[in-house]
Order: structure tokens, then sequence, then C-alpha cells
């Protein structure tokens, strides 16, 4: 399967948590998302695949979480991450391009509006569910054209928090699959939390830690770290000594990552969690967030995670 570049996945990590990409012409709520399933069941699974790669010079396992469909006049198979820390689903401008020698008329579902540029009428199907949206985001500049090769499949752009909000998400790390559903399933339905949502509707855990109450982002996009806040912010979290650095590239310019062990344990959604490192960036998480730190998927690889955005409950299984 090609890949994308680990500078781009790091820039994915970091740079896509939660910020307004788009303008109010997009958001969820002027042009959601409509979703169909293709079976009667209330779950509808679908597999997604893990990307393990280098950042910087230390190779990780399961750096980036990827979901493979299928888009309207594009042969080739092709790949969205899901990034949950996205406020909105797109292509990747540079990326989509790959199929315009093969197949020309392509290049008329991209239009602009503005500074903005939407795909016009976009089609995602799933192995069990398929999702359209009049006008989807297109992030421009982003990705770069790949050479097409049987069999190889194509990351062409980003899944966000867009396309479930008026859904229940779940996400089976040990199975390697999620599903759409419209109700909340008797299994998951016992010691759910309350969350809030950001006004991007990006899901905002509670945490409790220190003698803090903490609001953590949960961004499947930061899938390799437990616990990620800004600089001024990492001793709520630790104050210990460094125990690792990493330098990642990201858009053009390194970032250094800095992780240290964090004292006895925290409660998060619910949950008791200990020996967890926490890191910080030379890069600031965003200006104008209302969340303390992010955490990734690391954290529940071994298990089963349900997020009603509906009704705004959060569990683990």
């Amino acid at each position: 399967m090609k890949t994308p570049s680990i500078s781009f996945l790091a820039g994915l990590m970091m740079l896509t948590s939660c910020k307004d990409q788009s303008n109010t012409l997009y958001t969820p709520q002027f042009t959601p998302w409509e979703i169909t399933n293709s079976s009667s069941d209330n779950i509808s699974w679908s597999k997604f695949k893990w990307v393990n790669g280098n950042l910087g010079s230390k190779f990780y396992e399961r750096i980036a979480l990827n979901v493979p469909c299928r888009i309207d006049g594009v042969q080739w198979p092709v790949a969205f991450q899901l990034d949950l820390g996205a406020d909105v689903t797109g292509v990747d401008e540079l990326t989509f391009k790959s199929f315009y020698p093969a197949n020309p008329g392509l290049q008329s579902k991209i239009k602009s509006a503005g500074s903005n540029k939407y795909y016009d009428n976009l089609t995602l199907e799933f192995d069990s569910f398929t999702a359209t949206k009049k006008s989807s985001y297109v992030y421009q500049n982003i990705g770069g054209v790949q050479s097409l090769n049987a069999g190889d499949t194509i990351r062409i752009g980003t899944i966000g928090a867009d396309i479930f909000q008026s859904t229940v998400l779940i996400i089976d790390y040990p199975n390697e699959r999620f599903a759409y559903c419209k109700t909340l399933p008797a299994d998951l339905a016992s010691n759910l939390i309350d969350i809030t949502l950001d006004q991007q509707g990006c899901v905002i855990l509670p945490m409790q830690y220190g003698g803090k109450s903490l609001r953590i982002l949960f961004d499947t996009g930061s899938s390799i770290f437990p616990i990620l806040t800004d600089p001024d912010k990492i001793s709520w979290f630790s104050t210990s000594p460094d125990v690792e650095v990493l330098e990642v590239p990201s858009w053009g310019k390194t970032y250094t990552f800095t992780g240290k062990a964090m004292t006895g344990s925290f409660v998060l959604a619910g949950q008791t969690f200990s020996n967890v490192n926490a890191y910080s960036s030379t890069r600031n998480l965003g200006t104008g967030i209302n969340y303390d730190g992010i955490t990734g998927n690391v954290l529940f690889w071994n298990r089963t995670i349900a997020i009603d955005f509906m009704n705004k409950k959060f569990g683990i299984k």
C-alpha cells in the first residue's frame, strides 16, 4: 500500500487538531453528511488499516489509522486517514490530481468559492455504508501527485469529526474495524460518561489528575501520543526529567517532542491509566483552543470505544 510521507503524517497529527479549516459555507450544520447503511443491521462495520513508519530516527507502529474506501469516478483503491482531531472531511488537492491523466473529467469536481475549494457531490463508499455530501472541503496544496501502480492504495484525504455528528461511532481497535450506528448498542451502553463537543464538533474528554480537572481532545490523528500538551502546560502533567526526545519533520519544518513520565495514575474518560508519558512540542497546539491537551489512539489500542455524538456520551469496553 502506498503511504504518505512521514512529514505529512506528522503534519496531520499536529496541525489538523480541530481547527476550523473551512468557512461557514462548508461547516457541518450547513451541509451535513448523509449516511446510508448497506444493510438493515444497526452496526455497520468497516475495516481500517494501521500505517507504520519512522518519526524522526525512530520506528513506530500505528502512527496513523487509514480507512479504505471508494470514490465515484476513481478506479483505484483509496484511503482516508481517520482523524477526529480534524473538524472537516476533505480530499488533498495535490494527491487528487494523480487521477486526472486517466480521467480528466475529475477536474470538474473541484470547485472554487472565494479562497476555498470544495469537491462537488463527494460520495465515499465504505465496506458497509455510504457517506455523501454536496460540498466537501479540499485541503489546498496538500499531498503530492502519486504514480498509479496496479494494486496500490492512494491516501487521498482526511475523515474528520463532521461525518459522525448525527451518529454513534464505534472504534474496535483490536479487530481493526469501525462502525457507524444510528443508536448505541446495548453492550456499549453501560459505564458511559458525559463529554463535550467543541464548536467544531470535536470530542473533548474529561481528565482528573493531580487535583486538576482537565479537558483533553480525543484526536485519532495524534496516534502515538498518550498525552500531548503545550510547553507552558507540561508541568500540569509531569515535572519529571525528560525520558524521550523526538525530532519530527512537519510541513517543511522540524519540531522537537519531549516526553516526561507522569507520576501515579490519572482518570481519563472514566478509566484509570498509569505508567504514561506526557509530551510537549516546540509547536503549540494552536491559538484559541479550549482544551488542555490531546490524547491519541495509544491508550485505547486494546479496547473498543463508542462515541455518541448526538447525546454527547463516551464509552469504553
